[in-house]
């Protein structure tokens, strides 16, 4: 692996995630304050909608960056370009299905939804932009590939962190000069989505000028190819919907619009630290790629086992962190809340985390199923557990008097462990021909040092009062120091630390030069 590409391009992933939360801990209480736990509700759910939409996508634009750069790494560029142009028509059908799903959705949200009368005309102005958001997406997904092909991540991550800032200054524009309204979340990510693809369109012609939309490159029995692959990730994606994906609709229906608020509320600093790991794990899959294009499969099981530990190490601290002090954490973020509040909403937190946290360990393996183009198995398995958590959590919310806010938080958490620890590592091992125990011993390694950091965490917690951001700053910071220590130092094996030290080391010395 190319040491010196790959910090540079896990640094600025770093960043981008930074000015992702950096964007939520200010805006959010702004935003509450100004539209109201209601509308702050719909944000989030109306997102959860055009996912919903995105499945019919997902079939194609999952599996285009893996045949494209084979194509490209086995020299048979010209395949590459039909790839890459075939990708980018089918995406302009497929915009046109995105069209149409928008119209329906607006003639029947109002029957699809609680809508409160006052915001119906928001909810709708917000779908709107959302669609079109979506529309560009789907449109600027061929010029994301190119900086993969050349694991040159980093200049994604530019155009992201540019992106990012772009979405802040038109969010920070339009509340602080106009009047407050829900849809300017989803403006800000259209105008944002829209200079990312421009920036993404002049790196793919500096990095890879060879690949470029022709017409005359189109060929549909390569759309037709790689749906047929991606076909399974639809699927899984669909299984993720029933997962986490239904939980704002359900508590909107079967609860209202605050309580969908409240849920929402708590779910913004779980998705903001997800998408570290997302992003992290990126970061390793050109090189992985790279190996099984070549066959280097020895290489490429050592690279796996790497993204476990690597991954644990860097998202245990915050992971456990925030598990031990959310509390103190959402009552200075948000202290216009009472007491009770602020216990559900970190309650909540927990059980959005929880998984997280388990996921934090195996999600590098997901890429498994992608580069061995077997994902079929592990769908089916997992489209079991999906169903069987809508299953549980509809008897659940009819047959007890439980908070129906934690069933359906914590019946879809519970369901997403077994997941996480089984399923993934199991089906992982299976399609790489290893024996299936392969990765156990590292997920178990980083399960206990995951258990020994939060006995540390809560120890250091029962001694002080943190009533201040000072405190919370100074407490958390030193954890999260002395968190990291003993990570490094319980997770790692002799080897694995000498090559982060020398992967810190290159990045240095690469600075100097």
């Amino acid at each position: 692996m190319k040491d010196r590409f790959f910090i540079i391009n896990l640094i600025c992933q770093l960043i981008v995630f930074c000015s992702n939360m950096i964007i939520n801990f200010f805006l959010t209480p702004y935003v509450l304050e100004k539209l109201g736990t209601e509308a702050y509700g719909f944000i989030g759910l109306i997102n959860n909608f055009v996912s919903y939409i995105n499945i019919i996508t997902i079939a194609l634009n999952s599996m285009a960056g893996r045949y494209i750069t084979l194509s490209y790494h086995k020299s048979k560029k010209e395949e590459a370009e039909e790839y890459f142009s075939s990708v980018f028509f089918a995406n302009v059908v497929l915009s046109l299905l995105v069209f149409f799903a928008m119209i329906v959705l607006l003639i029947n949200v109002t029957s699809l939804l609680n809508i409160p009368y006052n915001l119906i005309e928001d909810v709708q102005i917000t779908i709107i932009f959302s669609c079109i958001n979506t529309i560009v997406s789907l449109l600027a997904v061929v010029f994301g590939i190119a900086a993969f092909i050349k694991n040159k991540l980093y200049k994604n991550s530019i155009t992201q962190m540019v992106s990012a800032l772009v979405r802040v200054f038109v969010m920070i524009f339009a509340f602080v000069l106009f009047q407050a309204h829900m849809w300017y979340y989803s403006l800000a990510a259209l105008i944002a989505t829209f200079s990312m693809m421009l920036l993404q369109m002049k790196v793919t012609k500096s990095l890879c000028p060879e690949l470029s939309v022709k017409k005359n490159k189109l060929r549909w029995e390569k759309v037709i190819r790689i749906v047929k692959s991606g076909v399974w990730v639809s699927v899984e994606s669909f299984n993720k919907i029933l997962q986490t994906g239904l939980d704002l609709l359900i508590a909107n229906l079967f609860v209202g619009a605050n309580a969908t608020g409240v849920l929402s509320v708590s779910k913004t600093i779980p998705n903001v630290l997800v998408q570290i790991t997302t992003t992290i794990t990126s970061v390793f899959n050109p090189e992985l790629a790279k190996l099984y294009a070549e066959g280097k499969f020895d290489d490429l099981k050592d690279g796996f086992l790497f993204t476990i530990r690597f991954l644990s190490l860097l998202m245990i601290v915050p992971l456990v962190g925030f598990i031990v002090f959310g509390n103190e954490f959402y009552s200075l973020w948000l202290p216009e809340r009472s007491l009770s509040e602020i216990d559900l909403i970190q309650t909540l937190s927990v059980l959005s985390l929880l998984p997280l946290l388990v996921n934090a360990y195996v999600e590098g393996l997901y890429y498994a199923n992608t580069l061995t183009n077997k994902i079929k198995g592990s769908v089916l398995i997992t489209l079991f557990f999906s169903v069987m958590s809508i299953v549980v959590e509809f008897v659940l919310l009819n047959i007890t008097n439980i908070n129906p806010l934690y069933i359906i938080a914590g019946t879809s958490s519970f369901f997403l462990i077994i997941r996480y620890l089984l399923v993934t590592p199991l089906y992982s091992a299976y399609v790489l021909n290893l024996p299936l125990l392969s990765f156990f011993p590292a997920l178990l390694k980083a399960i206990l040092v995951s258990l020994i950091v939060y006995g540390s965490f809560y120890l250091v917690k029962s001694f002080v009062m943190i009533d201040s951001w000072i405190t919370f700053l100074i407490v958390c910071g030193s954890c999260g120091v002395i968190g990291y220590l003993m990570v490094f130092i319980l997770l790692l094996n002799s080897r694995e630390k000498k090559k982060v030290k020398t992967m810190i080391v290159r990045r240095k010395n690469g600075n100097s030069m």
